[in-house]
């Protein structure tokens, strides 16, 4: 199952300033032809009459978006005079154009039609900019992860950083010099660089289905080439190891991860 796909300030930005460039355009359009009906019907201060449709249209959908954000009930309100006003909106826009068309040059459902857009686009727009906006649980949720992150990527730091416990050296006399010069010193080199590296070995294993078992997802290569401290290709080579052996398969999966991918 695929994860949600994750809203932040940055998506606001980079589609809500677009859209409301758009939504602007189609505010003003429906200004001028909602003043234009105010006045044929006879409503005192007609300049007025768009303020009340139109930005009150987008501010009930603001009034919405904030009951969502902060998990206050009573949204059903907002929403239903988000829709009444935009109704008012699209009729009156429609009803304006059939009786001042062209009708010599164009057809009434034409016109009517074309004048419904902009009050239906501002519509469209105002929701789907407010439904950009990521809500309080949301934020709170991306927010412990970033945490969770940072301790692991602190906690690893500081395991790298820690000086294993070697023992003091004792003093090597003239004799014992010249005796470890004699000495073949290639298998000693051997002996003393395999077991280091196989206890690294080890203890990267467990590192790697630590990390899936709290995050329910491989760690990548660059990680596990850190951990070896080798390049990111050993740690593709060393996750293909391990696949291959069947131990990334068995790895057991959070309860806490499983439920979220639910």
């Amino acid at each position: 199952m695929k994860n949600k796909p994750t809203r932040n300030w940055h998506l606001v930005l980079t589609l809500g300033i677009p859209l409301t460039i758009v939504g602007a355009s189609a505010m003003a359009i429906s200004y001028a032809t909602l003043i234009d009906v105010a006045r044929v019907n006879g409503l005192p201060l007609p300049e007025l009459f768009p303020v009340l449709i139109d930005v009150g249209t987008v501010a009930t959908m603001i009034a919405a978006a904030q009951f969502r954000l902060r998990g206050i009930d009573g949204r059903w309100l907002a929403y239903v005079a988000f829709i009444a006003l935009s109704a008012v909106s699209i009729v009156a826009n429609a009803s304006h154009a059939w009786r001042a068309a062209d009708m010599t040059v164009t057809t009434p459902w034409a016109a009517a039609i074309l004048a419904a857009t902009p009050p239906a686009a501002l519509l469209a727009i105002t929701h789907l900019v407010m439904m950009l906006i990521p809500d309080e649980k949301e934020r709170a949720k991306l927010q412990a992860v970033r945490e969770k992150q940072a301790e692991a990527e602190a906690r690893h730091r500081q395991s790298i950083q820690q000086p294993a416990s070697v023992p003091a050296a004792a003093p090597v006399t003239p004799a014992a010099a010249v005796a470890a010069v004699s000495a073949p010193a290639a298998p000693l080199r051997l002996v003393e660089q395999d077991k280091p590296a196989a206890a690294d070995q080890a203890e990267v294993r467990e590192k790697v289905l630590a990390h899936i078992a709290e995050h329910g997802e491989r760690p990548t290569g660059a990680i596990v080439g850190d951990w070896l401290g080798k390049s990111y290709k050993t740690g593709q080579r060393f996750l293909q190891k391990l696949e291959e052996s069947g131990e990334l398969n068995a790895a057991p999966v959070s309860a806490g991860v499983s439920g979220i991918m639910a």
